[in-house]
């Protein structure tokens, strides 16, 4: 069959209606992009036959007059991240969320996860086991393949392939060719429809173009004065497998570029799902929006069947059943980051109701099938022709790691020691240094060396002004509240894909499972400067933070690696989500 994919647009947004459920998200307001914006805070105030088992989840809803039928295959991936060689997963030993989802999807790392799970296998225990038992895995060019190989499988009229947020931004080449090597990577993964992301925000003069080039559906439910041109859809159509399927964007409600309220931002994407719950039997939402939204999505869109979460750049090896205020549930999939692996659903109807089974299979670089053995080798060739013109100054390098480089944490790794070291030389040792708890990771191993590539990663390929302002105790107190109402307050809305901020020059406790604004203490008084930086693209008052870095360790004698950065957490010790001793450097 053949994809009817016009851009069918939902009626045009209208402010969300006084008496909607989502009504009260205004009282949020002010939380939004808080965090994100330091600077203002502070002046306002496969491959190798390596997968999951396949698991099961129904949709909840029946839906009437949908005949028993085999239905589609789904393949998807999420947060790229510029990641195209292997490397060593990840994968957090501590992810804690709300304290009242303790015990819930995502929030459980190492053996939690696979407890939690029920799914012990290869590709779990190389996502999700002890760092120093990990090794290299995934790559653009190893998802590819992977893909390649699955499709082969596969009827491909029943077949569609959805591409979730951050995939074309993320590291050193998204940031040199603006855009360009994103879209070669969607024609390369075979992506039948993407959600709008990072891009359009990143490179505003140019997405548009971008968009033309990829040729195939945007999905994103945006207002009209951000979608470039008019080419981003709220939803579009496909027939796959004998059904009819709608796929659903919902963008970031966190994002540098969205001005509406959470109430006209819920109301959209609802607005867009009604419509397409019309039109379709199956009704899929791609939410680019960060995994706490996305559970919050999902226990309010009653006309979804499935919902595909991106942007918090977690992994769980099944779907999760997420209950709706009416007792029934919906499953959501939390699909990973940095290319090591592709979600494979197939979708049946049964009953008048959607049933899925799914498995994780990871893109793993050391095929055993001849075919697929070329098909990677292909694919390599491409990418090194791609970094050709950038690869010298890509893969300068810069300084060699004396122990792991690793970032993603609740409180901080050793990448964010780096970060916040340089910010306090640039600033002085009397400053205080505050980093945001980005999740952008890229680990490297004992004696590796440390390229341009790397410190682009941290800022997932955003420039990152230096900032520095002035403060006090109550203005850094009331920030730090904020941050980690978002990471483990409620509602799951706040959820920012951030994990705490990254301090030093002063320590701090965090009480996690109080109530807002009771969990924290500082350990002395600001006096001084606060530096900073941001990921804001529109933030411009100084240097970008790669070049910081790499002034640091041109002028640093790394031969030790300076300590973490962290919070004293309390009350967090027997929290699925709390392995700390499977850090890599524990």
């Amino acid at each position: 069959m053949t994809d009817s994919s016009p851009e069918h647009r939902s009626s045009s947004h209208q402010p969300a209606p006084v008496n909607t459920d989502a009504t009260t998200l205004s009282e949020y307001g002010r939380f939004r992009r808080h965090f994100l914006g330091l600077g203002g805070v502070l002046a306002a105030a496969g491959l190798s036959g390596c997968a999951t088992g396949f698991s099961r989840s129904d949709a909840g809803t029946t839906r009437h007059g949908l005949p028993d039928q085999r239905g589609p295959t789904l393949l998807l991936y999420a947060d790229v991240l510029d990641a195209h060689q292997p490397e060593y997963p990840a994968t957090p030993a501590t992810r804690l969320g709300p304290a009242a989802a303790l015990g819930k999807a995502p929030w459980a790392t190492g053996r939690s996860l696979e407890a939690l799970s029920g799914v012990t296998t290869d590709a779990t225990r190389a996502l999700s086991g002890p760092a120093l038992d990990r090794r290299p895995i995934g790559g653009s060019s190893a998802l590819a393949a992977t893909l390649w190989d699955l499709r082969r499988r596969l009827s491909a009229d029943s077949t569609l392939t959805l591409e979730n947020g951050q995939c074309w931004n993320g590291g050193g080449l998204g940031y040199l060719t603006r855009g360009d090597s994103g879209v070669t990577l969607s024609q390369w993964l075979d992506a039948d429809v993407r959600v709008s992301s990072d891009e359009r925000h990143l490179w505003p003069e140019r997405v548009a173009s971008l968009y033309r080039r990829f040729a195939r559906p945007v999905v994103g439910c945006l207002d009209d004065r951000r979608n470039p041109e008019g080419l981003v859809a709220d939803f579009t159509l496909f027939e796959r497998g004998g059904a009819r399927l709608a796929v659903v964007g919902a963008s970031d409600p966190h994002a540098t570029d969205e001005p509406r309220n959470l109430d006209d931002w819920f109301h959209a994407i609802q607005t867009a799902s009604q419509s397409a719950r019309d039109q379709a039997d199956l009704v899929i939402i791609l939410a680019d929006t960060g995994s706490g939204p996305a559970r919050w999505l999902a226990e309010r869109l009653d006309d979804a069947d499935l919902i595909v979460a991106a942007r918090g750049q977690d992994f769980w090896p099944t779907l999760v059943d997420v209950e709706r205020r009416h007792g029934d549930t919906v499953p959501l999939c939390f699909p990973g980051s940095r290319a090591t692996g592709v979600f494979q659903i197939a979708c049946h109807a049964r009953r008048g109701k959607w049933r899925f089974e799914s498995r994780f299979v990871l893109a793993d670089p050391a095929p055993r099938d001849a075919d697929v053995a070329d098909r990677l080798a292909e694919q390599q060739h491409q990418l090194s022709t791609l970094r050709a013109p950038y690869s010298d100054w890509l893969d300068r390098p810069l300084a060699m790691t004396p122990g792991w480089l690793w970032r993603r944490d609740t409180t901080g790794g050793s990448w964010d020691a780096l970060i916040v070291s340089a910010l306090r030389e640039s600033a002085g040792e009397q400053a205080i240094a505050l980093a945001p708890g980005l999740r952008h990771d890229r680990r490297l191993a004992p004696g590796e060396a440390i390229t341009r590539d790397h410190l682009l990663t941290l800022s997932g390929g955003h420039t990152g002004a230096i900032t520095r302002r002035d403060a006090d105790n109550d203005a850094l107190r009331g920030l730090l509240e904020r941050a980690t109402d978002a990471c483990f307050g409620t509602p799951m809305l706040l959820d920012a894909s951030q994990d705490l901020p990254r301090l030093a020059g002063i320590g701090w406790r965090c009480r996690y499972s109080r109530e807002t604004g009771q969990r924290i203490d500082l350990k002395g008084s600001v006096q001084g400067k606060v530096v900073t930086w941001s990921p804001d693209v529109t933030s411009r008052s100084g240097p970008p933070l790669w070049q910081l870095l790499e002034d640091y360790l041109s002028s640093s004698d790394l031969a030790g690696l300076p300590p973490r950065p962290g919070a004293k957490l309390s009350f967090v010790e027997g929290h699925p989500g709390w392995h700390p001793e499977q850090r890599p450097d524990s």
